[in-house]
């Protein structure tokens, strides 16, 4: 008789997850709710929870609910109540979220010294901004007991903020076609000069996450490829001239490159998270502009 009225609680505690679920999702109700008799133990079973009762073991009911777990354990004729966490059954990576970092590029011998034709491109390195909305993820574990090895799938929109010291602006050479810097007529006063681009970047990340036996405070580290489709770009020059404040916004063709492509690595531990980039694609189309290679270094703000 205990065991039946401890059902019957257990079920009425759940009617209302139940209502919620059958309002929301009337086409789906049937099959909402089960309830599983086996082994001596009797399981109902629900969206999110899981009720099991056990009057064969100490631990006569667990009620589970999310990632949480409640165990009623009756020992020593007196009952008590614990709270466990459920451990994650399936791998989960670390992509989606808000990124923030700084960008700059490198040169095809790896220095950050500018050849003679590029010096308009000199960047102000703490005003070169870029921002991430990783709205994307899709987990594929690699492992079959265990979920600390896996592939991360995803999609985000990425804004590159590229801020110049230099009073230049960015043109078209008529006759080369090549990307090239045109000095501001000095009596111009520049206060801001940069060029900006937006893309959907598409990254394929390996993860390993340690300690396999803890499932939410691991330290992990991710890296391997990604790509990147340009969905737009400008560029924008801010002067004083004659007391007056202008801005200049040029949506002209200057040869950025369409698609990017190169490696990314991340790595974190619980609100520490760093990640960087490196671009095998150049700044410009090949050969129409400087020869110059766009890394970043940034944090993960936010994780999704």
């Amino acid at each position: 008789m205990k065991k039946e009225i401890q059902i019957i609680l257990l079920a009425l505690c759940l009617l209302p997850v139940v209502s919620t679920v059958q309002a929301q999702e009337s086409e789906k109700s049937k099959g909402i709710v089960s309830v599983e008799e086996k082994n001596g133990k009797s399981i109902v079973k629900a969206p999110g929870v899981k009720v099991e009762v056990d009057e064969l073991n100490d631990t006569i009911t667990k009620i589970t609910i999310g990632s949480r777990r409640f165990e009623i354990i009756e020992d020593y004729n007196r009952s008590r109540i614990r709270m466990v966490r459920v451990p994650r059954e399936k791998f989960k990576g670390h992509w989606a979220g808000c990124d923030i970092g700084f960008n700059g590029y490198f040169t095809s011998d790896f220095s950050t010294d500018l050849p003679s034709d590029a010096l308009f491109m000199d960047l102000n390195g703490s005003k070169s901004v870029t921002f991430s909305i990783n709205f994307l993820q899709y987990n594929i574990g690699l492992q079959r007991h265990k979920n600390n090895f896996g592939m991360v799938l995803g999609a985000g929109w990425t804004f590159y903020n590229y801020r110049t010291d230099l009073p230049y602006t960015f043109e078209r050479d008529a006759s080369t076609g090549r990307t090239i810097g045109v000095p501001v007529p000095e009596e111009r006063s520049v206060e801001k000069n940069k060029i900006t681009t937006s893309f959907i970047n598409i990254p394929l990340l390996f993860e390993w996450q340690i300690p396999a036996s803890e499932p939410y405070h691991r330290f992990y580290v991710s890296a391997g490829p990604y790509c990147g489709f340009k969905i737009g770009g400008h560029t924008k020059l801010v002067y004083k001239e004659n007391g007056n404040r202008t801005k200049d916004k040029g949506r002209d063709d200057i040869n950025l490159t369409p698609f990017q492509y190169g490696a990314m690595f991340r790595v974190g531990y619980r609100f520490i998270n760093l990640y960087a980039t490196y671009n095998f694609s150049t700044f410009y189309t090949d050969n129409r502009g400087p020869e110059l290679y766009p890394f970043t270094i940034g944090l993960s703000l936010i994780q999704f």
